[in-house]
């Protein structure tokens, strides 16, 4: 199974995301942009969701740190979020996020995103800016 990372500051989002996702994939989850680096690095996953709105810039700064790690930098990493500016997703494209999933989570349509991804890293795509 695919390892799934979610990283969101809402228990209610991890709450829904678990039952969504966890029979379809390994699933981790971390609340805090702070403890995600470590995590990361630990579970070495297949694919990350992350909040855009986290505290402090936080999915920013993850996904800097992730783009900028040798060992970590084609993982993709997909930003969450309710309301989102085009500029709020320019700016996030242009750093090299590889797509955006709308909160609430569908089912078929998280399913669709992170498949397409998986699929999209398996071949080697890198997610330059």
């Amino acid at each position: 199974m695919k390892k799934v990372l979610l990283i969101d500051d809402m228990k209610t989002v991890l709450a829904q995301a678990s039952r969504i996702l966890q029979d379809r994939y390994v699933l981790s989850v971390c609340d805090c942009a702070e403890d995600a680096p470590e995590l990361i690095r630990e579970d070495n996953p297949d694919i990350i969701l992350v909040d855009m709105y986290l505290e402090s810039d936080g999915a920013y700064r993850l996904l800097e740190f992730v783009r900028n790690d040798e060992a970590l930098k084609d993982i993709p990493v997909l930003f969450t979020g309710c309301d989102v500016s085009v500029m709020a997703l320019s700016k996030a494209f242009s750093l090299g996020v590889a797509d955006f999933v709308k909160k609430p989570f569908t089912e078929n349509i998280v399913f669709k995103k992170i498949e397409e991804q998986l699929r999209l890293s398996e071949t080697g795509y890198r997610y330059d800016s």
